[in-house]
């Protein structure tokens, strides 16, 4: 499991989660992940293409940081969730509380940066 973080100049937090997002995949980058989302308290988003599997702990994950942003008054948005990984968060209902869509670019549109 790798997290990829874009270093962004526009206030925006971007990063990537690369693999599978199981048990040792959370592990491996979950306080990573929290230090580059709700830690930076900055609208996030949160690139799912490379992202082959999630466990429901890795939508724990998802959810906790979103949460802690929305508490600060900062969205973040999903992007890129592609097969088995869309499937299951729709079916676990993680599209009703944090904005999933297409790509990186509509994500970022979503938070209203150019």
């Amino acid at each position: 499991m790798e997290l990829d973080i874009t270093e962004r100049n526009d206030g925006i937090a971007q990063v990537a989660l690369v693999g599978r997002l199981d048990v040792s995949g959370l592990h491996e980058i979950d306080v990573k992940f929290h230090a580059a989302t709700a830690a930076r308290s900055l609208p996030s988003v949160v690139d799912l293409s490379r992202l082959d599997y999630i466990a429901s702990l890795g939508m724990g994950m998802l959810i906790s940081c979103a949460q802690s942003l929305q508490r600060k008054g900062k969205p973040m948005v999903l992007a890129g969730a592609r097969g088995d990984v869309d499937n299951a968060l729709r079916s676990a209902g993680i599209d009703q509380a944090i904005t999933m869509v297409d790509d990186v670019d509509e994500a970022i549109g979503t938070l209203g940066v150019a």
